[in-house]
């Protein structure tokens, strides 16, 4: 077992008894309240906000995500007004002693932090990274491309250092995400996770059941032993992504090691206002000018907005269609999991995603069986 995972292992302990009483309640057997109504926010007028130049006023913003200590908040208090009731927040005070924070960054203007590109080259040559390219979209997300890490690092600095025109510059940016770091680097502990997220059950099972089992295999194809759902991102200033909800409908939480980021929030209750009138396709880019004939709900969405500065974590719960800009140049820590809390949104999901799969087999045979029916009788 890695540094890392021994010291997730001992938060984990710590909290063990207070998580098993919270686990003992009854599993929900219905969905959280309906989070507008139960999810305390801040005025917009609360706090500075770049949202009309960002999103050109194209969405109705009618409050910011609320922002509390975390280091003065408990388990229990973090889990009665935020995970049950599935609200979004954002925290503070939890990054001070990462290393991740230190190690990564370099200090920028005032008391800004800035990617330390060259930290990453030095000590993590990663075989291969995957890069989302942020100006071409391939079905419902960014195009994925796979380089090295120091392909991406020049890459970043030559746009840094002008090596594009400014006519050049959108198609030129490039955004590294879903890095498996702590997979990679078991032994470099980055961060720890804070309490609140520790009821990880989806991590937990990954760490316990390897999915390639072969190692010589996984090594082949540039693969980790263990797949998980924790991931490093990195991307410059203008870097995004796309609208979406979290991959099975799970918690996630994001921590910006240096940077700022725009995110826009939609509850779980108005989903239904960015999709089609069929609810087969949503919206790609909320900057985009999106067709009311398309999207006919689209313009009766109501979005809470956060501007996330660096050293803050922003819990998003599950269901929330959200869409993010990077504000500066960032990276950021995120995690996906879930637990007995969303259980019931993950379970759901995942039998939907059945139910879509039999259909397709099932329009597919009968497509097969009708067409060889017509060869017989030709």
């Amino acid at each position: 077992m890695g540094n890392h995972a021994r010291a997730e292992t001992t938060a984990r302990s710590a909290c063990r008894p207070q998580l098993r009483r919270l686990r003992d309640c009854a599993l929900p057997t219905t969905p959280p309240p309906e989070p507008e109504r139960s999810c305390r926010r801040s005025k917009r007028a609360s706090l500075p906000s770049p949202s009309v130049d960002q999103m050109d006023g194209r969405v109705k913003v009618v409050g910011q995500v609320e922002r509390v200590d975390g280091a003065s908040l408990t388990y229990a208090e973090f889990v009665d007004r935020f995970m049950a009731p599935n609200c979004p927040v954002v925290l503070t005070g939890l990054t001070a002693s990462w290393r991740a924070c230190e190690d990564w960054t370099l200090p920028g203007p005032g008391d800004r932090r800035r990617p330390d590109l060259s930290f990453f080259a030095r000590n993590f040559p990663s075989p291969l990274v995957q890069v989302a390219d942020c100006s071409s979209r391939e079905f419902t997300d960014q195009k994925r491309l796979e380089m090295s890490m120091q392909e991406f690092i020049d890459h970043w600095v030559g746009d840094a250092h002008g090596g594009s025109s400014a006519g050049d510059r959108e198609s030129s940016l490039l955004y590294l995400k879903d890095w498996h770091f702590v997979k990679e680097y078991p032994d470099y502990v980055a961060y720890t996770t804070p309490t609140f997220f520790i009821d990880d059950w989806l991590n937990m099972y990954l760490d316990s059941h390897p999915i390639h089992r072969d190692s010589d295999i996984a090594n082949h194809k540039n693969e980790t032993n263990c797949s998980d759902y924790r991931f490093v991102y990195m991307g410059e200033k203008g870097t995004w992504t796309p609208l979406h909800a979290d991959v099975f409908r799970s918690y996630s939480w994001s921590a910006n090691v240096c940077g700022r980021k725009q995110w826009l929030f939609l509850p779980p209750s108005q989903s239904h206002r960015v999709f089609d009138r069929y609810m087969r396709s949503s919206v790609y880019n909320l900057n985009d000018d999106v067709s009311e004939k398309l999207f006919p709900e689209f313009n009766k969405a109501e979005w809470l907005e956060c501007i996330q500065e660096q050293n803050e974590i922003i819990f998003v719960p599950s269901g929330w269609y959200h869409q993010v800009h990077n504000l500066e140049d960032t990276i950021s820590i995120n995690h996906n999991w879930f637990n007995a809390y969303n259980l019931h949104w993950v379970t759901t999901k995942l039998q939907k995603n059945i139910l879509k799969t039999f259909e397709i087999y099932v329009t597919i045979l009968k497509g097969f069986a009708n067409g060889t029916w017509q060869l017989i009788q030709a």
